[in-house]
């Protein structure tokens, strides 16, 4: 009884000291609540603060991406002016090429109008030269026609004067002479008839060459007109989009009909030549009056091969014939008759008179006739040398005609191998100038997409830049925050920590005098322990009589309960309080965890008290 007494007493005493830590408790649970919103705050504060801060990081990954584009821009801007640079001087070299090509053309057509212009001066000159030689020729030949002339009158005035009695065997030598050289006039005109041929061939032949000189003069006109309208197609591809394109095209027109009418006129001379050629070709076989003399000497002499001429020869033949027979006869008689005459003086005297007479007659026509043949034969050799003349000149004129064709055969060929060079450079020029444009659109195609993608870059980098600006912006907008939120949540937390500091001291002034009434009642408690455990040390040996005294003892324990019953409230206040107390240490060992995170001092001397604290209830 008296245990239970003394147990209800400590009850009683913890009953009495639990309201006031009932009190102390409740300003606890307000800072502990105010504490964890400052918590929540600070956790969302935080949160901001790492997610400004992933912004921040993200817009400066981005202004750096931004950067190392404008920087690759940059590079692949300068890499396309490389490329450009390097196609401009390409482009500048062809060009040269081209202006090298030109020259080199041009002087082509230079040196082959030089060579022309030289050719035809030495035609000129050569045909100048011809002519020169031909009227010197047709001199020579006057002066030794007079002088033939003069000895023919000096001959005949020698031959009248020269007549004596041989002239009967002059006259049979002129006869036979007469016969051989009608034979060889025959054979003479036979030959002049085949020389006739042989010259109307070789004019028929210099006509020919004279054609095929004019056909060839016209092919190398027709080369020298493509010739220069390569040039103008040539200059014209060249001077394409240049501003003096109009201009250039009608100098180079003009040139061009210029150089055609220079080469019609040349062509025009050169036929006029070819045909003074011609006309010069019958008309150098007869130089001056000699020429023509020849020319009518051998008409007549056709003419005189007619029947009518020939009867005329015949009759003239037979008359010499029978002259030549008479004189025998007629030498006879005349000695007869000079003989009679002596017996009849008169009669014969008149006869012989009139045969003499007859005879010199006869002899002097014959002799007429004897010198027209002479003068005749003379002619004819005349008229055959010079035919003979005209006939090497104009085999020479054929050579040199040959000569001349096969040079200008040759010079053709030349000329159309030049003309085949002077094409396969054009075509080659042509195709490089092809190659060069279509290299150049190409590069021109690429320079312009880079111009494009230079333009995109740079609108990509000016937006990139505001965006970075904005970004950059923003970041100062955000780092001001921060500092803001930095600064408030350092005066928060230093606030905070003034007031968890008061509130700690206060705690452990209350935790000290609670500490210090909890040792007082601890030490009570061990005290009356104390003295309980030697109680029941001494009533062990006492149990059995406490079993039966039990039983015995019922009214007095009813109304043991009746008393306890009064203490009841007591003891539910203290059993209350003793089940409140680690309720409030949990609470406070819960913020002195938290505490403990932000390693402050008081807090750790606030759960060394509160672990103190702990010790001193094991049991519980």
């Amino acid at each position: 009884m008296t245990v239970v007494v003394v147990v209800s007493k400590a009850y009683a005493t913890q009953s009495t000291q639990s309201p006031e830590v009932m009190s102390k408790a409740a300003p606890n649970d307000e800072d502990n609540e105010s504490v964890k919103t400052l918590k929540d705050k600070l956790s969302d504060a935080l949160l901001n603060i790492s997610v400004k801060d992933d912004l921040v990081k993200q817009h400066a990954k981005v202004a750096e991406e931004a950067v190392s584009g404008w920087e690759k821009a940059e590079n692949e801007v300068l890499v396309l002016k490389q490329k450009l640079e390097t196609a401009n001087q390409k482009n500048s070299a062809l060009e040269d090429r081209l202006g090298h090509l030109d020259g080199a053309l041009k002087e082509c057509v230079r040196q082959l109008r030089q060579a022309r212009e030289e050719q035809e001066q030495k035609i000129q000159e050569v045909v100048s030269k011809k002519t020169r030689e031909w009227e010197s020729l047709k001199s020579v030949l006057e002066d030794q026609l007079i002088e033939l002339q003069a000895q023919l009158q000096s001959v005949e005035t020698e031959a009248a004067a020269s007549i004596d009695y041989d002239l009967q065997a002059k006259l049979e030598a002129a006869e036979k002479q007469n016969l051989t050289l009608k034979l060889e006039l025959h054979s003479k005109a036979k030959e002049l008839e085949v020389r006739i041929i042989e010259r109307d061939l070789s004019t028929k032949a210099a006509e020919t060459a004279s054609k095929q000189h004019l056909e060839s003069i016209r092919k190398v006109a027709k080369l020298e007109a493509e010739c220069c309208r390569l040039k103008a197609a040539a200059r014209k591809v060249s001077q394409v989009g240049n501003q003096k394109s109009g201009f250039t095209s009608l100098v180079y027109v003009e040139s061009l009909t210029g150089s055609q009418s220079d080469c019609g006129e040349r062509l025009s001379t050169v036929e006029l030549g070819t045909v003074k050629m011609g006309r010069l070709e019958p008309n150098e076989c007869e130089p001056s009056q000699s020429g023509s003399w020849a020319s009518s000497f051998v008409t007549e002499q056709k003419n005189r091969m007619a029947p009518s001429t020939e009867i005329n020869l015949m009759d003239d033949f037979l008359e010499m014939e029978r002259l030549a027979a008479l004189p025998v006869t007629d030498i006879e008689s005349s000695f007869t008759e000079v003989g009679s005459v002596s017996d009849q003086p008169n009669g014969g005297e008149i006869r012989f008179k009139a045969d003499l007479d007859a005879m010199t007659q006869r002899m002097a026509e014959l002799e007429q006739k004897l010198e027209k043949i002479k003068m005749e034969k003379v002619e004819l050799e005349v008229a055959l040398g010079v035919c003979q003349k005209h006939l090497e000149t104009s085999q020479s004129q054929l050579l040199e005609t040959n000569t001349r064709l096969q040079e200008l055969q040759q010079q053709l060929v030349l000329a159309k191998e030049t003309k085949k060079a002077a094409e396969e450079e054009a075509r080659t020029t042509r195709t490089k100038r092809e190659a060069a444009e279509s290299q150049l659109k190409v590069v021109e195609n690429e320079v312009n997409a880079l111009l494009s993608k230079i333009g995109s870059l740079e609108k990509e980098v000016q937006k990139e830049r505001a965006l970075s600006a904005d970004n950059i912006a923003r970041c100062q907008k955000m780092e001001v925050e921060l500092l803001s939120i930095k600064r408030e949540t350092e005066n928060e937390r230093e606030a905070e920590l003034q007031r968890k500091q008061s509130i700690n001291v206060n705690l452990k002034i209350k935790q000290e005098k609670e500490l210090a009434l909890a040792a007082d009642k601890f030490a009570e408690c061990q005290k009356t322990i104390a003295s309980l455990g030697q109680q029941l040390k001494s009533l062990a040996s006492f149990e059995d009589f406490l079993l039966e005294s039990e039983s015995e003892e019922q009214p007095e324990i009813t109304t043991g309960e009746s008393s306890h019953t009064k203490n009841g409230i007591e003891t539910q206040d203290f059993r209350s309080n003793d089940l409140n107390l680690p309720r409030k240490d949990s609470e406070f060992s819960h913020p002195m965890k938290n505490r403990k995170e932000k390693k402050s001092p008081l807090l750790l001397d606030s759960e060394k008290s509160q672990n103190g604290f702990g010790k001193f209830f094991p049991q519980k």
